[in-house]
C-alpha cells in the first residue's frame, strides 16, 4: 500500500464522510480549513506524488502481489485461451522481475494510464481476454505523470468505495494545486475522475462537481490547449447531464465560442463540428426546427461529419452514437448512428417547416437520407426500369434480419414482426416508431412535390409492413388538407 494511502486508511479503517475528512486534515497538518462544499479537504500534492523509481516500484510490487499468481479460479477462467497455463506463473514472474518487462509496463502505463488484470495478461502473453470481475483483490491501478513525478493510485476490491472516493479527492487536489500544463493527458485524468464520481453520486451531483472544478481550474490557469479541451469536456458533461444541465447547454457553448473563437487556441473545424452536433440535437429536442436545419446543414455541408468521423468517434464516443450505418435499410433505429440521426431530424425539421423540396433534394443527394432503393429511384437513367420492387424487398429484408438475423425464415419472421411491432413492450416497437415517423415524413414530401408514383408504391409498402396509426393519421390529414388547398 502506498504510504499516503496507508496513513489515511489506518486513521479511517476505510470509513468515509467526516472520518475521512478529519484524517486528511491531520495528515495535511492544516491550520486552516481547506475544505470546499463539493470535494471536502484537499490533500497536499507532495504527499500524493512519487518520483519515477518509487512509482514504478510501487506498481510492480502491488501488481505482482495481487496478480502475479494464477490460482485455481483464474486457471479455470483461462482454460479456453491458448495461454500455456502450466508455465503461466513463471512467465508472470519473469515479466515482473526483468528490465524488459518493467519497461513494457512503464510504457503501457504512460500511454493508457490504467492497468487491469486483462491488460496485464495482454502485455505478458500477447492475448486478449475478457474477465469482467475483479481479480486477486485488486480492481485497477492508475498512473499519470505530473510535473517530473507520478501520481499512482490503487483501487482495491475491499472497501472499494473508500478507494474510489480517495481517488476523487487526490485528483481534485492535483488539479487545484498544480498547473494543468504539468499534468500529462489531463483530459484523460478528468474523464477518469468523472467515471468514478458517476459511480459514487447522482448524475446531477456529478455534473455540478465537475463544473465547479473546471471553473476553479479556469481561474487558476492561463489560456492553453488543455484548458480548451476541458471546456469542451464540460459542454459534453452538460449535454449528457440530464434535463437540468441540458437547459444550460446553449449558454455553456456560447461561453466556449466567446473564449476560443479566435486566437492561438481557436476552435478547429473538428471542434466546431462536435459543438454544432450537440446544438442540432438540442434544438430538435426543443422543437426549434429553424435552428435544427441551420445546424444540420452546416454538418453535412462539405461532408464535415464524414471528414472528421474517425477522430470524432474516438474522442467523443459519449456524444456520437456510432453503430455502423445502414444505407441499404429503411426500417432501423435511426438514433443508433450519428449520421442517420442527423438526417432523420433534418428531414423532420424540413417537413415541420413545409420545405418539401428540400427533403427531395436530400433524397436525391444522400443515399443515407432514406435508403439505397429510393436513392436509386431518384438517380436512375431515363431509360432505366423503375426499381419499385426494390423498396418492398428492402423493407422485407430489414424486418427479417431484425427478427431472425438471417434470411432463413422469411414468412415466420414477418409474422412475428406483424404480431409484435405495435406492442409498446416489444423489442421492435422503438424501431417501428422511428421508421414509421421517417417514412411518413418522406411520404408527405413526395405527395407535396407530386412524386405520385413513388408515393403510391412507398405508401403500399408502409401500410403493409410498418404502419403506426398516429403517424398514418397525420399523413392522411396532411393529404386531405393539401388536396383541399
Amino acid at each position: 500500500m502506498l504510504q499516503c494511502d496507508e496513513l489515511i486508511f489506518k486513521q479511517t479503517a476505510g470509513q468515509i464522510g467526516e472520518t475521512l475528512e478529519k484524517a486528511i486534515k491531520v495528515l495535511s497538518q492544516q491550520d486552516k480549513n481547506q475544505a470546499n462544499s463539493h470535494f471536502g479537504e484537499q490533500i497536499p500534492i507532495d504527499l500524493i506524488l512519487l518520483n519515477k523509481e518509487k512509482a514504478i516500484s510501487a506498481v510492480i510490487q502491488i501488481a505482482k502481489k495481487y496478480w502475479g499468481n494464477i490460482d485455481l479460479f483464474l486457471f479455470e477462467k483461462l482454460q479456453d485461451t491458448s495461454i500455456d497455463l502450466e508455465h503461466a506463473n513463471e512467465r508472470l514472474n519473469e515479466f515482473f522481475n526483468s528490465s524488459s518487462g518493467q519497461k513494457a509496463l512503464y510504457h503501457y502505463l504512460n500511454i493508457h494510464h490504467k492497468l487491469r488484470f486483462d491488460h496485464l495478461i495482454g502485455l505478458v502473453f500477447g492475448k486478449e481476454i475478457e474477465i469482467t470481475n475483479h481479480v486477486g483483490g485488486l480492481n485497477c491501478i492508475y498512473f499519470y505523470k505530473v510535473n517530473r513525478k507520478y501520481f499512482v493510485h490503487i483501487i482495491y476490491n475491499q472497501k472499494e468505495q473508500f478507494w474510489k472516493i480517495l481517488f476523487v479527492k487526490k485528483v481534485y487536489s492535483i488539479f487545484l494545486q498544480t498547473s494543468i500544463l504539468s499534468i500529462a493527458d489531463s483530459i484523460d485524468l478528468m474523464k477518469q475522475l468523472k467515471l468514478n464520481i458517476q459511480q459514487l453520486f447522482t448524475l446531477n451531483k456529478t455534473v455540478s462537481m465537475l463544473n465547479y472544478l473546471i471553473e476553479k481550474i479556469e481561474y487558476n490557469n492561463p489560456p492553453c490547449f488543455q484548458l480548451k479541451e476541458l471546456h469542451i469536456f464540460s459542454v459534453i458533461t452538460h449535454y449528457n447531464g440530464g434535463k437540468r444541465h441540458l437547459q444550460k447547454l446553449n449558454r455553456v457553448i456560447e461561453d466556449v465560442y466567446n473564449t476560443w473563437g479566435n486566437g492561438r487556441w481557436a476552435l478547429t473545424e473538428k471542434e466546431h463540428t462536435i459543438l454544432t452536433y450537440m446544438l442540432a440535437i438540442d434544438s430538435y429536442k426543443k422543437g426549434n426546427f429553424e435552428r435544427t436545419i441551420n445546424y444540420v446543414e452546416y454538418l453535412i455541408h462539405k461532408d464535415r461529419l464524414n471528414n472528421h468521423a474517425i477522430e470524432l468517434i474516438v474522442e467523443y464516443s459519449d456524444v456520437l452514437p456510432n453503430i455502423k450505418p445502414e444505407p441499404n435499410s429503411l426500417v432501423k433505429l435511426y438514433n443508433k448512428n450519428y449520421i442517420e440521426k442527423i438526417f432523420f431530424i433534418l428531414i423532420d425539421a424540413y417537413v415541420q417547416k413545409h420545405h418539401y423540396k428540400e427533403v427531395i433534394r436530400l433524397l436525391k443527394e444522400y443515399e443515407i437520407a432514406s435508403c439505397t432503393a429510393i436513392y436509386d429511384y431518384f438517380n436512375r437513367e431515363d431509360n432505366e426500369e423503375t426499381p419499385f420492387h426494390q423498396i418492398e424487398a428492402t423493407v422485407q429484408r430489414d424486418i427479417i434480419f431484425i427478427v431472425d438475423h438471417t434470411p432463413q425464415h422469411i414468412l415466420h419472421s414477418l409474422e412475428i414482426w406483424h404480431n409484435n411491432y405495435l406492442n409498446i413492450d416489444s423489442y421492435y416497437y422503438e424501431i417501428a416508431l422511428m421508421s414509421s415517423k421517417h417514412i411518413t415524413n418522406i411520404l408527405i414530401a413526395l405527395f407535396a412535390t407530386e412524386h405520385y408514383e413513388l408515393f403510391d408504391k412507398l405508401m403500399e409498402v408502409y401500410t403493409k409492413y410498418i404502419k403506426v396509426d398516429e403517424h398514418f393519421i397525420q399523413l392522411r390529414d396532411f393529404v386531405a388538407d393539401y388536396v383541399k388547398q
